[in-house]
Parts: structure tokens; C-alpha cells; sequence
């Protein structure tokens, strides 16, 4: 991925890396009712790791590019700890979620889960606008033009 976010941008990698996440959810709720084969299941949530392990680095990668060195100590300890408390509360409030929904609907118990991975389609489309207002290339991080032929100082 780093060798990614210096040609392509933080904004452009992370962008597509929540986009390809999104489509790797998207079965579950289109057809997660009517099941799915294990392949299938399988099939998707590869894609969709593919796209959760394209948001991390550019968006650090971000986080970090305009810092002063100075604060860069304070600036991990917070991204670590916005990392180490994002995820399980998302996942906490999904399965919140999810239980009000199998007890909303207990005869229907695939819909509730339907209706969960809407939300997180809906997360994934946050993630997107989130990875779009992330810098794009910069100028910097192109590999520097060739200076040319270097001739011989002749005597």
C-alpha cells in the first residue's frame, strides 16, 4: 500500500480502498436474505478485506504527512487511540443494531441481518466521503526529474 499512496495520492487509495469494501458488503445485503454459497461468502469478504487493508496506511500516511516532527509523539498516541476505539465501538453499535432488529422482527431473523448490513454499507459510504477529503499527490512524493547525461571535465 505505501508504495501506492506515494504514486496515486492518500485521497485516491483510501477513497477506492473504502469503495472496494463497500462492494464486497453490498452482497450481503442485496442477497443475504435469500442466502449465499459458502464460496460466495468467501468470494466477498475477500474483497472486501482487500478494500478494509487499502484504508489504514493512506489514511495515517495523511494523518502524519503535515505534522511538525514535534508532535508527532502525541499525534500516534492519539491516532492510536482513535484506531483502538473507533473499530469496537462501530462494531458495538452494529450489534446493537442487529439485536434490536432480531428482536423487532423474531420471526425474520435474516432480515435483521439484511438491515445491519445496510448500516454498514452506509458506514463504508462515510468511509468514502472520509477517504475523498484526504490530501491528494503531492508534488514532493514524485520521483525528482533526471538531470541528464553527466559529461567528463576534460583536462
Amino acid at each position: 500500500m505505501g508504495a501506492l499512496t506515494e504514486r496515486f495520492g492518500s485521497r485516491a487509495v483510501s477513497a477506492t480502498g473504502a469503495s472496494v469494501a463497500l462492494l464486497g458488503t453490498l452482497p450481503f445485503a442485496l442477497f443475504g436474505a435469500h442466502g449465499l454459497s459458502i464460496a460466495m461468502v468467501c468470494v466477498f469478504l475477500f474483497v472486501r478485506g482487500v478494500g478494509m487493508s487499502s484504508i489504514g496506511i493512506p489514511s495515517v500516511t495523511a494523518a502524519y504527512s503535515g505534522l511538525p516532527k514535534s508532535t508527532i509523539p502525541i499525534a500516534t498516541t492519539s491516532i492510536n487511540i482513535a484506531q483502538r476505539f473507533g473499530g469496537p465501538v462501530v462494531t458495538m453499535l452494529l450489534a446493537i443494531f442487529l439485536q434490536y432488529r432480531m428482536k423487532a422482527h423474531v420471526a425474520d431473523t435474516p432480515r435483521a441481518f439484511v438491515a445491519t448490513f445496510w448500516v454498514l454499507c452506509a458506514v463504508h459510504i462515510g468511509g468514502i466521503v472520509a477517504g475523498l477529503r484526504l490530501p491528494g499527490p503531492r508534488a514532493d512524493l514524485e520521483p525528482a526529474p533526471s538531470p541528464g547525461p553527466v559529461h567528463a571535465l576534460e583536462d
